[in-house]
This record gives structure tokens, sequence and C-alpha cells, in this order.
């Protein structure tokens, strides 16, 4: 049989989950050359002795190897298009950027069950509607059929369908409900679950009136939506308390009201519930969640509902910068400077720097917001490459920025973490009616075991770590390699049984405050307190109550949180960022404490920050205290500038391991060696290395790094390229394990 592309089999190009930077070529066999298959579409093929799930790229290629040598394609899934131009252009943009195989990023764009090779389908329920007719019956006529009366009067009640689910646990059946709809009375619709029977095009955009805006607000709306449809990009630089969110959910209306679509970044799965809650009183139009606390049907339909142009705003963590749009017409990336938007491992992007390239592919603006951006998105900013919108002033009845005490704790004597002093003021804001959040950003009981007596401390036997103290349950947990013991009864080196706790964490925190104050709930917030779903939910509206309570909890009560009720943030070890390896550690700190100390005095109460420290005369310290981030993060460009680092220069990051040091140290010597007479020729390009990584043993393994540091991206691209080459051809790599990180967020 003819194809009815050419005289020869016709060869596509196909994109599979392997970690390969080339895409593979297979013949359409006899019985599909007459289907329709467009790009973007999913096929089974043959790879090795196993078949895989690819997406297509290209057809009517030209192969490099002969015909008789390729292998017939396997099933074609897809009758149209699961992934459009622009994601595709997207998938290759990212593959290119990061050095990575084009197949594993489009494997990351696809939910799990599509990956799979699922059908591409929502799930959809049974909605049942009183059709006109049935609501001009009256019920009451209904003599012979009592039961179909009143589930005809139950669907009256209503003006949008109702799930068959509802109407069954009302005690109503699919027989009753199939009877109604044979005469005439009721109509069924087969419609997402996740939709709740709102049909967005034919209602309003608003379910509730916006909030009054200052004139900061008013601006920041005016520049925004004056720009739609452009490729903008536009720093939202506001004090906690500003009402950015405000300033969002005003530009969102707009674009809805364009019948377009938004999406929206949070950082953190925490940070989800409230933002959600708030988007749905708002907004008519279906509003959707895509994160990793959902499970794979849930993220499915999300995804599918976005592609499809059924949800109007799609609210998501770092995988939800990839999901495909009909018509997207904003993004907005809340808590810009977050480093969870970074991609720990796999294909290692930026969500926030991946939602600027796709704003611009898709010429639709983006929002960067932040009380505290990031050094190189203000850099950005200043060289003119983002427009820098500000909100200087708190919105509504809360004008003041809390007042921030740096508390000197040298010489002083602390109560597991906690001056003795600051238990009475804590005690203080709560008999006035307020809550307190006391901020400690470690886990777990205490940050370690150790002997009395001979000072042995429980480290890790695969890490260069601490294991961390657990009493829910109890434990020795190592928070980097995840290696979990039991609790020695007695010292392992000299059996003594006098075993203590060093330091404080969450956990003695909360033990700690209980005991202090008795009147009232202290609740703790941490990874393992929130974990399972509906958690976050739960505790936020017992805090939202504004009752007095005492919260305890990490930096995730850091990040973007609003607790109206909170008068009174101290902040247990402000002085972590100091000390820390990685060059970004003191602008971490700095966004940190910023962020906690902004939880206080967001509504009536007057806001008060106490922070513990062993360093009150730190000028850096001193102007966070001040609330002038502005100033904090002036001085660390500078800094960043003396010593050319991000963002005055690109950077990446080669990172190796193996079970034995010499073994990841000869592979990377080799390949920096071999590659020198390519890599000095670069100009601008500095390599080194390799050095240990900043933790140098984890999960019983060497780690060692090479840096790549350019004034330009483009040799710095050149020089990766260059040792990635080398690295495919040591007869090591298979033997060491591998990785690069372009832009790297954290040097571990």
């Amino acid at each position: 049989m003819h194809s009815l592309f050419d005289d020869e089999p016709p060869v596509i190009r196909v994109a599979l989950p392997v970690p390969l930077t080339r895409c593979f070529d297979y013949i359409l066999p006899p019985n599909l050359q007459n289907a329709y298959l467009p790009l973007g579409a999913r096929v089974r093929v043959p790879y090795r002795n196993k078949t895989l799930v690819g997406v297509v790229m290209a057809r009517q290629v030209s192969p490099d190897i002969p015909l008789e040598k390729l292998k017939p394609l396997t099933e074609v899934i897809d009758d149209a298009s699961l992934l459009d131009d622009h994601q595709l252009a997207l998938a290759k943009w990212l593959a290119r950027y990061c050095h990575g195989p084009v197949g594993e990023v489009i494997s990351m764009m696809l939910p799990a069950p599509l990956r799979q090779g699922a059908a591409a389908h929502i799930q959809e329920e049974t909605y049942w509607m009183a059709t006109q007719s049935g609501r001009a019956l009256e019920p009451e006529k209904m003599h012979r059929a009592p039961k179909q009366a009143e589930l005809l009067r139950a669907l009256q009640k209503h003006q949008q369908p109702v799930a068959a689910t509802m109407l069954r646990s009302l005690g109503f059946t699919s027989t009753q409900m199939a009877a109604l709809e044979d005469k005439g009375l009721a109509e069924r619709y087969l419609q997402s679950r996740h939709l709740e029977g709102r049909d967005h095009e034919t209602r309003s955009v608003l379910a509730e009136i916006p909030l009054q805006l200052n004139d900061d607000q008013k601006h920041v709306v005016s520049e925004v939506t004056g720009q739609l449809g452009q490729p903008e990009v536009f720093l939202l630089e506001g004090v906690t308390g500003s009402g950015k969110t405000e300033v969002y959910l005003q530009v969102i209306e707009a674009v809805l009201k364009q019948g377009r679509q938004v999406l929206v970044l949070v950082p953190e799965i925490g940070l989800a519930p409230q933002t959600v809650n708030r988007f749905k009183k708002r907004f008519s139009v279906p509003v959707m969640t895509l994160h990793s606390g959902l499970n794979d049907k849930e993220r499915l339909d999300a995804w599918l509902l976005a592609r499809d142009g059924r949800a109007g705003v799609l609210i998501g963590t770092r995988s939800a910068a990839v999901t495909p749009f009909k018509d997207l017409g904003l993004i907005v990336v809340d808590e810009e400077h977050d480093a969870s938007y970074k991609q720990g491992d796999g294909i290692r992007y930026s969500a926030r720097d991946l939602a600027i390239v796709r704003g611009k592919m898709l010429s639709c603006p983006v929002v960067l917001g932040s009380a505290t951006p990031s050094l190189e998105t203000l850099h950005n900013a200043t060289e003119k490459r983002f427009q820098w919108l500000k909100l200087t002033q708190r919105a509504g009845s809360s004008v003041q920025l809390p007042d921030v005490y740096l508390h000197d704790i040298q010489h002083k004597k602390l109560t597991n973490g906690i001056d003795g002093g600051l238990l009475q003021v804590m005690r203080t804001h709560l008999e006035q009616g307020g809550q307190v959040l006391a901020f400690i950003n470690r886990r777990g009981f205490a940050p370690a075991l150790m002997c009395h007596d001979c000072g042995w401390v429980s480290d890790c036997p695969f890490c260069d770590a601490r294991m961390t103290l657990h009493r829910e349950p109890p434990r020795l947990h190592c928070h980097h390699c995840d290696s979990v013991s039991a609790i020695p009864h007695q010292c392992p080196k000299c059996f003594n049984s006098e075993l203590k706790p060093v330091g404080s964490g969450t956990e003695r925190m909360e033990e700690t405050l209980e005991q202090a104050f008795k009147d009232w709930p202290v609740f703790r917030v941490d990874r393992d307190t929130v974990s399972k779903k509906g958690m976050m939910e739960k505790l936020l509206a017992r805090v939202n109550t504004e009752e007095p309570c005492v919260l305890v909890g990490t930096q995730m009560l850091a990040k973007g949180h609003h607790f109206p009720g909170v008068s009174l943030v101290v902040v247990l070890d402000a002085d972590g960022g100091f000390y820390s390896s990685d060059f970004r550690g003191l602008e971490r700190m700095g966004q940190l404490l910023t962020q906690v100390a902004g939880r206080a005095g967001r509504e009536r109460r007057k806001g008060k920050v106490v922070v513990q420290t062993h360093r009150p005369d730190d000028p850096l310290l001193k102007l966070l205290a001040q609330h002038d981030y502005s100033e904090f993060s002036r001085c660390l460009l500078e800094e960043r500038k003396d010593t050319l680092l991000p963002p005055y220069s690109f950077m990446a990051i080669i990172r190796a391991e193996a079970n034995q040091s010499d073994l990841v140290s000869g592979f990377l010597t080799d390949v920096v060696q071999a590659a020198e007479p390519v890599t000095s020729q670069i100009q601008g390009l500095e390599v080194t290395g390799p050095v240990p990584s900043p933790m140098e043993r984890r999960f019983g393994r060497y780690h060692m790094q090479i840096w790549l540091i350019c004034d330009r991206r483009g040799p710095l691209h050149q020089g990766i390229s260059c040792l990635l080459e080398l690295i495919s051809r040591h007869p090591l790599q298979r033997k060491v394990r591998w990785s690069l990180d372009v832009d790297p967020q954290e040097l571990i």
C-alpha cells in the first residue's frame, strides 16, 4: 500500500522519555499509514526490549539510517494533538537551555496517566437539572409518584445542575431521576465534577464585589491591565500586607473579561488552600489547582480543563508552569523569590524563569510579586528589563508595619532555645486577645542527641550531618538522606545512659510553650504536622477565628499567609544565614526574616516582632529591623558585583557522586583537564573544580562539583556543551552519577 506522503513508508520522529538528547525515527506500518497523525500526539513504539509512550515531533522525516533498520510504530494513541505548537516549542527551548533530553522534558509536562498511555479524558459525572416544564409544574400534582415529586421539588430549588451523587445522598435513586427525564421534567448533563455546575461562559466573571484600592494599588492595576496582550514582565514589590493579592485579583478580572485564562504560581502547597478559597469567592469562573497534593486523576483533570480552556484560573506550584492552556492571557508568580520554584532533580528548571520565557512566547504579561524580590529580579528591574511597580504601604485598616526589636541573647541562659523574658511578652499579647507566632526553622525535637559523658553525637551513618531527634513518633531522622533509626537507650560509645538533646526544634519548642501557656492552645506547623491532605486547611480555619493561640513552626508559616489575629512574632534563631556556606545564605536570611516579620499586625492589632540574635549590632540585621529590604538588597548586590557572582555573572554546576571519593574526583578531574584546551579559549569563562560539595558525603556517597561562571550566557552554554560531550564519552560515566544545574539556587 502506498502512503499518503510518499512512495516509501513514511517516517515519523518521536520524543521518548529516555536519558538521550536525540529523538527516534519510526516507520508507519501499512495499517496506520492512512491514520491522521498530528504533531504533539502520543504513540506507542518499541524501544529496545520494551514498549514506550512517546510524542510525535516531526513527520515526513528523512532518516539518517537505512529504512530497513527502522522499527514500525506500534499504536497511535491520540487522534488530535495532546500538546500544541507552543508546548512543543517550550519543550525544545527548555531542553536546549537545561541541556537535557527533549523526551524527558515532554514527559515531565504530562500528568502520570498520560505518560502511561491513558486516555486524555476528564472524569465526568452526571448532573441533573429541572427543565422549563419541570420548573412550571407544581410537584403536589404528581400524586401517583410522591418520590419523583420530592425529587422535582429538590431540583427546583437549584438554578444550576445538581450532581447525581448529591441526589443519591439525599435518598433519591437513578430510576427516579430517569423517570423525570422520560416525562420531560428533568434533563441530565455530563460534566467535570471540578466545575461545580458552573457555566463560566454565560455568567459574569465576578462572584463578589472587589475591595477598594488605595492609590498605589490603582496605579499598579492600571499599568498591568494597560499592557495585556504584550510580552511585558512586571516586578510588583510590595511590603508585607500591602494588598498584592487584591492587585492580582483585579488584574485577573480584566483578563477573564477578555475570555482568556490565567496561571497563578505559588511556591508551596500550603499556600494553595487559602489562595484558592479567596479566588473562588471572588470569581464565578472555574478555579482549579495543580500540585503534588492531588492524586493522579485530579491532576489529569486540572491539566485537561486548563488545556481545553474550561478552567479560567489555574493555581499551582512549580509543575503548573508547564501546563498547557487554550488561551493564556496572564501569568502571576507569587513570592517569586522563593527557592521552591527551582526543580531539584531531573530537568532542573526554574518555574519563575520558565514563566517569563513562556510569557514572551505567548505575548502575555508576567507579574512577579514579592515583598523581598530575589537579587536577580531586582537587578533585571534596575536594568529596565522588567517594569518595576511598588506598593509602599500596607492596605486596609493596618497602615503601619510592625515594630522590630533585636533581642541580644549573648551571655543569656535560654530555656530550650528561648529567653525566659520573652515568655512574659508572649503571655501579655495572649492576655490581650492576640495571637503569637514563634518561628524556628528546624523540625523535630532537637537537632542532635549527645552523650553527656564522652561527647558522642548522633551523626548520620550515611551523611556528613547529624540525625535529628524526633518525639512524634520517637526516632532519629536524617533530614538529608531520610534514614531513620531508633533512639538508643545508652551511648553506643561509652554505654552511659545519660543522653541529652542538644538545641531545639519545633517539637521541643511546642512542648516548652505548652508548659508555659496552659490556658491557650499551641499549634505546630511543619512538614510533620501538615503532610496529610486537608490538615493545613483545618489549621488555617482554626487560626483565622482569631481566638488567642500560639503558632510555632518553620518557614511554612512565613510564606504569604494572612493571619489577621497575630500581634506578636518571635524569631528564635536569626543567625543561621550569617554562617551559611552558600553565597545566597544572607539573601535567604533577609527574605525569611522579612517575610516572617510581616505576619504580625496585618489587621486591627498593632504588630510587634522580637528577633533573638547573637549579632544585634550587625548592620545588615539592623536594616531588616528598619524594614529597609531595599537597602539590604542593595548592599548584597554591591558584594555580588565585587565578587562577580550572579546576577553579575551566569553560573552552572556539574555535580557528580559515587560510592568512592577517588572515583568521583578522578572522573571530574579527567573531564576538566580534557576540556581545558577548549574552555580556556572561551572568553570570560571560568571553570573551577572539582571541589567537594558543601556536604561532601550524603546518602553514603561522595559528592563533588565543577563550577562554570561567565559574564555572558552564550559562552557559558558553549562551555557546558564541551564538558557534557566529554562526560558522555568518559569510560567512568556509567559508574558515576552526574547532573547539570544551570542557574543553580543552592550549592549543596
